[in-house]
């Protein structure tokens, strides 16, 4: 796709000015291959295909068949699917790095423990990044490829470590970084700058978790008011109105409404708490 986007190019470099925080946010997603002007250029070029790949579908052949006036709905139909599209690939950074930001921190205070004693045990920083690269940490693991391949390349592991905090999708990850980056600097311990980190992340989630109970038992009333006792009420008060306006307003269909909408909130719901949940 970065090859028919291409035509695109010049003009995405006059749209980077409006999200001047792009760039950044590509690589705490984890795209390193793609830079701001080139993922602004895969959006035009997915845009305008989505375009017309949903107009030759939709309005086209109800064009063709009975004029534009009976085809206007189908316009803009394919004028929806064509934003949605947009909408999807500029929110995907964003949904990728809060995705890679999970993942780390998942594993990140195991992949410290493993870290801390190798150092004790007289372990080179540059082997100990070798050896979690090689381990089951998942995203952690994957982070410390990458960087023990920046450094075989040629770099100092102080400037890797500096740039991979840089753009780290995750705080606690950055702060780990740049806590070694200042240890290497200095010459100081750097199991004891580990420890204190360590300490700092699990005293932080479990703020984190109380915080988050007290919120729970908040939502979780707001939840018993809107989709237990207001459906239940309600319902209750409209087969008693029933009785008196009769089923011209009220009938079946209107309790199948209420359902559907009943069940539209628990998944908003759901999905709100699920994303309100810490990572941890």
């Amino acid at each position: 796709m970065g090859r028919m986007s291409k035509p695109f190019r010049e003009s995405a470099k006059r749209l980077e000015a409006f999200s001047p925080n792009l760039g950044w946010d590509l690589k705490k997603a984890g795209y390193l291959d793609v830079d701001a002007p080139l993922y602004i250029s895969i959006v035009m070029y997915a845009s305008l295909s989505t375009f017309i790949v949903s107009f030759l579908i939709l309005p086209l052949p109800i064009i063709l068949k009975e004029g534009f006036n009976s085809s206007y709905l189908f316009l803009l139909l394919s004028l929806g699917v064509t934003a949605l599209m947009v909408s999807y690939l500029l929110i995907l950074p964003g949904v990728d790095i809060r995705r890679r930001s999970r993942l780390i921190d998942n594993t990140l205070e195991y992949m410290l423990k493993d870290i801390q004693i190798q150092l004790r045990s007289g372990v080179p920083l540059f082997d100990t990044i070798v050896n979690v690269s090689r381990g089951q940490y998942g995203e952690c693991s994957k982070i410390a490829d990458g960087i023990a391949k920046e450094v075989e390349s040629g770099r100092s592991i102080a400037e890797v470590l500096d740039d991979v905090g840089m753009w780290s999708p995750s705080e606690y990850l950055r702060k780990v970084l740049w806590q070694i980056v200042n240890a290497v600097r200095s010459g100081s311990d750097i199991v004891k700058a580990l420890e204190a980190i360590s300490r700092d992340i699990r005293l932080d989630k479990e703020a984190r978790i109380k915080m988050y109970s007290r919120e729970l038992n908040l939502w979780s009333l707001i939840y018993m008011m809107f989709v237990i006792i207001a459906p239940s009420m309600g319902v209750t008060l409209i087969v008693v109105l029933s009785s008196f306006v009769g089923g011209t307003y009220i009938n079946e269909s209107l309790f199948w409404a209420i359902l559907i909408l009943v069940g539209l909130v628990q998944i908003v719901f759901i999905t709100f708490l699920k994303e309100k949940r810490p990572n941890i």
